[in-house]
């Protein structure tokens, strides 16, 4: 019989989600016991939340045995942008719609185009970007995204819209120092 994953499960998704509404600045230290009490869980599901969100990028150790958030700066940032975009270029391109299925907003359309690991390697990159979109949206509005979503509705052709979603990834790496700095409220 498996042991119980839920404290493990709540830890990792309470975990993951202070980081991407902010909750957990850049560099923040994450002193497992006290996140442990604040959860509500013992601290070994907290250890292993956190050992997993190192694994993807999310958190990092520190030399003193314990865990921070990720520092981003400019080009990091710009680079994970920049990856989005060939992902979701390659996600996008071999992109089928059912005919008799209505199309897919172009979050949905990532989940559900090119193969299982074009659509992993997206998400890992995708959560990585998620502590910045409130950031990007509020100083690049949400044009872009409604245009894909448009072109989805329309039904263009899938490389049109790989296309598209490359220069929507590709605007945010351009514009990655102003997201940073908006992100971290140094306007």
């Amino acid at each position: 019989m498996g042991r119980d994953r839920d404290p493990f499960e709540r830890a990792l998704e309470a975990l993951r989600h202070r980081i991407a509404e902010g909750g957990l600045p850049q560099g923040a230290p994450l002193a497992v016991n006290a996140l442990a009490a604040d959860l509500g869980v013992s601290s070994t599901p907290v250890r292993e939340a956190l050992a997993r969100l190192a694994g993807e990028g999310l958190v990092t150790r520190t030399p003193t045995s314990g865990y921070a958030t990720v520092t981003r700066d400019r080009r990091e940032l710009a680079e994970l942008y920049g990856l989005a975009g060939l992902l979701a270029e390659a996600t996008l391109a071999v992109l089928i719609i059912a005919p008799d299925q209505p199309p897919p907003s172009f979050h949905e359309a990532l989940g559900a185009g090119g193969t299982e690991v074009s659509r992993q390697a997206f998400a890992r990159v995708r959560n990585q970007l998620i502590p910045f979109d409130a950031a990007a949206l509020t100083l690049l509005g949400d044009a872009d995204l409604a245009a894909l979503d448009r072109a989805l509705a329309e039904r263009q052709p899938a490389r049109v819209i790989a296309k598209q979603a490359r220069r929507y990834y590709r605007r945010r790496a351009r514009k990655a120092g102003e997201i940073l700095r908006h992100a971290l409220g140094v306007d």
